[in-house]
């Protein structure tokens, strides 16, 4: 990268650089009309939650962005999963696509060795609501909100359901929705039921756990 034309904001002065795949048909109509690399970080503020919505990122930013292209709500409502593959490969961070999906697509296994911090996502606090998360653990009054997952749940004003049908894309899809929501409710904390870790539950306990430090 010593010799690369990318600048170096976009590498965060690292000598790697990670390259998105985006399927959404604005963005790649976009970069169908443009000659030239585009830098895509997400649209939120350092340590924050990703936005899901175009008004999300309005709430944000405010009026220190000159305009903002909505293409919808995101289907997947976490980030991406990030590989590193400058050696043996391995994820950085998990996101919505299934671990044996990308060892057959690699056809390897992948590095289990611990890395420093060469991604998006990989600080020990990130994806913060702004109010303190605990795992886990049931709230202790009316003033806190419970995560909750999967039926065999009573039906409280302050329990918020990630999927009642137990379907962890759905979950997935709805983490940041309802974390945004909870904090616009004005509950002063959130406590979060156990959430399978498996498939996209990886991913979203690996985002709780960071919002939780």
């Amino acid at each position: 990268m010593s010799k690369s034309k990318i600048n170096k904001i976009a590498t965060a002065n690292l000598n790697t650089v990670a390259i998105r795949f985006p399927s959404h048909f604005v963005i790649r109509s976009i970069l169908r009309k443009i000659n030239f690399p585009l830098a895509m970080p997400s649209a939120n503020i350092s340590s924050g939650l990703s936005p899901i919505s175009a008004y999300d990122v309005f709430e944000e930013f405010k009026k220190k962005l000159k305009f903002i292209i909505n293409g919808g709500r995101s289907k997947i409502g976490i980030e991406s999963t990030v590989i590193d593959i400058t050696k043996k490969p391995k994820i950085l961070r998990p996101g919505i696509i299934d671990v044996d999906e990308i060892k057959n697509c690699l056809k390897c296994n992948l590095s289990k060795k611990k890395s420093q911090i060469r991604s998006p996502g990989m600080f020990k606090k990130h994806y913060y609501p702004g109010i303190p998360v605990i795992l886990n653990k049931k709230p202790k009054n009316k003033s806190h909100a419970y995560i909750i997952f999967g039926k065999g749940y009573k039906s409280k004003e302050n329990y918020f359901n990630l999927s009642k049908k137990a379907d962890l894309k759905e979950a997935a899809t709805n983490l940041y929705k309802i974390m945004r929501k909870i904090k616009k409710k004005g509950y002063k904390k959130i406590f979060v039921s156990k959430i399978p870790r498996k498939g996209p539950g990886i991913a979203i306990n690996d985002r709780l756990s960071r919002a939780a430090n």
